[in-house]
């Protein structure tokens, strides 16, 4: 049996213990500084938390990295013995005694070398390397890998042409707007790559609302439910999340589950300090799984619509005549105000 302890940032929240790769026992000391999912401290819900950190094994390339990395597929496996580093949050783990500080744990250009094997298949020299690689958290339906550039990490998308260019315009329009949205760029040629910016700042953490809704009362899935949970955070996060509501409206976004919009903490307090950004749209407007736009989900939304909707879409819609691609939203955006 092994025993290890789970940080955030620097400061030890929890410890548990491993034997044959099965979680036997969690035990929080800080529960303020954890994700709400495994506050409570039990083994299958640190496991099931715990096997989400781990590499997408849907992917061949990321199939492909663990074997050379790892020699297994094992996900608690995999989440541990890469310290279950991540990007987008600030925990790490590690047997006892043998602590290192997270800003000392990810070595950027080893952790390039990673993002390279997978983005361009040519890498051969990672057998030899013992990293802690960001790619642990990029669980999906496309392949992603983590990159240092520009002093920023950005998460690289291989997907189609038609996924990149919804989700670049769509962050593009939700900025100009003044939206809170993760910044998408286009990457090669083909336009089948994109980047977005990470969006966290330092000492802070997301959460996804898969885990954090079990901070509330009610964890359910209902959306009525969803909608005044995060209204109980706030009016800010209550008006940054009818934009989110607004914006999957306008451009047919029908993959908002509860691992695409979330909160982000603080790791030095646990304090929710606002509702993340917009992201993930690379499934909506002419790159839902159709093909063809509808504004079946906006003639839905703006049945219940409020004088606050009514007024963001008016923004949106403006700024929307300036986006020559989006222009089926535009025109039907303009019917209902």
């Amino acid at each position: 049996m092994a025993r290890y302890i789970l940080y955030n940032d620097d400061v030890q929240v929890a410890r548990f213990e491993v034997q044959h790769s099965i979680i036997t026992d969690f035990s929080p000391e800080r529960p303020d500084l954890l994700p709400m999912q495994i506050r409570h401290g039990t083994a299958d819900a640190f496991s099931s938390w715990l096997r989400e950190r781990a590499v997408d094994l849907n992917s061949v390339m990321h199939r492909r990295l663990m074997n050379e990395l790892i020699g297994s597929r094992d996900k608690i496996t995999l989440a541990l013995l890469t310290y279950m580093f991540s990007i987008s949050d600030t925990f790490t783990c590690f047997e006892e005694g043998a602590f290192v500080p997270r800003m000392q744990l990810c070595q950027t250009e080893e952790q390039n070398k990673v993002s390279d094997y997978i983005l361009l298949s040519t890498d051969t020299s990672l057998r030899n390397l013992h990293v802690a690689t960001p790619n642990a958290s990029t669980d999906g339906s496309f392949t992603k890998t983590w990159k240092y550039e520009g002093n920023a990490w950005w998460l690289y998308k291989l997907q189609s042409a038609a996924a990149t260019e919804a989700e670049v315009e769509i962050g593009r329009v939700l900025q100009d707007v003044g939206w809170d949205a993760a910044e998408y760029r286009f990457v090669g040629r083909f336009r089948k790559r994109v980047k977005t910016r990470n969006f966290l700042k330092e000492h802070e953490f997301y959460e996804p609302y898969d885990s954090f809704r079990f901070y509330f009362e009610d964890p359910s899935d209902d959306d009525e439910v969803i909608y005044r949970n995060i209204a109980s955070l706030g009016s800010e996060q209550e008006n940054a999340w009818k934009r989110i509501l607004l914006a999957d409206a306008v451009f047919l976004n029908t993959d908002r589950h509860m691992r695409n919009y979330g909160v982000i903490r603080s790791s030095a307090t646990g304090a929710v300090l606002r509702l993340a950004p917009n992201f993930d749209n690379n499934q909506a407007y002419l790159a839902n799984p159709g093909g063809n736009y509808s504004e079946a989900m906006l003639k839905r939304y703006m049945r219940q619509a409020d004088k606050q909707d009514i007024e963001n879409l008016k923004v949106l819609s403006d700024a929307l005549k300036r986006y020559p691609y989006l222009h089926y939203a535009y025109e039907a955006s303009i019917k209902y105000m």
